[in-house]
């Protein structure tokens, strides 16, 4: 048996199978890395990028706080992340 926390990202290959659903849990735990960045755009007040692996997203703001509203609000990514 393992003794330190085993990779999240990496026990099955099952689709929809996870680790944390079974009755017992790796003695060790488990851990997950992930790397994400992020940017403001220069000569915009509020447009974002981030990335993360091979993904991108952008965000923006309102314009009663000087955005262009042309992407959804960091606080809509954060409302969508929970439901996920």
């Amino acid at each position: 048996m393992q003794e330190g926390p085993i990779d999240g990202h990496s026990t099955s290959t099952v689709p929809g199978e996870r680790v944390i659903d079974k009755p017992e849990h790796p003695a060790g735990g488990l851990f997950t890395d992930n790397t994400v960045h992020t940017e403001m755009h220069e000569g915009s007040l509020q447009l974002k990028r981030g990335t993360a692996g091979k993904f991108e997203i952008f965000c923006d703001e309102g314009a009663g706080i000087g955005g262009t509203a042309q992407y959804p609000t960091p606080m809509a990514y954060l409302a969508m992340a929970t439901g996920f």
